[in-house]
């Protein structure tokens, strides 16, 4: 049974932007996504990540309502979705397989950075 759950707050370029940009400089040195066969990848490993993103801030149920979301909505169509848009399936085999690899290499990436800056800060109590 599935339950639709209105959103809790509209998200707009600015605020996702501003959201975004301390990955910026790890994404940068993330390695690109490599196809293994004759087909051209339809994702990036920066549209997974950025619908990864959007998927958990506007607490979607499935990949399915995120997709037809990339559709709808003007801003996931523009900031999120791929250029040329994705498939379900291109999607869940996008998600599921490809990037795990450059995924942990990012995330760890991140917590070394979070690290730093918060070995940084002077305990404030």
């Amino acid at each position: 049974m599935y339950y639709y759950l209105p959103f809790k707050y509209k998200i707009n370029s600015l605020t996702y932007e501003l959201f975004i940009e301390p990955l910026r400089t790890i994404l940068a040195n993330t390695q690109e996504l490599l196809s293994r066969g004759d087909r051209p990848l339809q994702m990036t490993f920066e549209n997974q990540l950025n619908a990864l993103i959007y998927f958990h801030l506007q607490e979607h149920t499935s990949a399915r309502h995120l997709i037809q979301d990339m559709k709808d909505n003007e801003f996931a169509r523009q900031c999120i979705a791929p250029e040329k848009g994705i498939s379900k399936s291109s999607f869940s085999e996008a998600i599921n397989s490809r990037g795990l690899g450059n995924c942990n290499l990012f995330f760890r990436n991140y917590l070394k950075k979070q690290r730093i800056f918060y070995t940084r800060r002077p305990c404030s109590y």
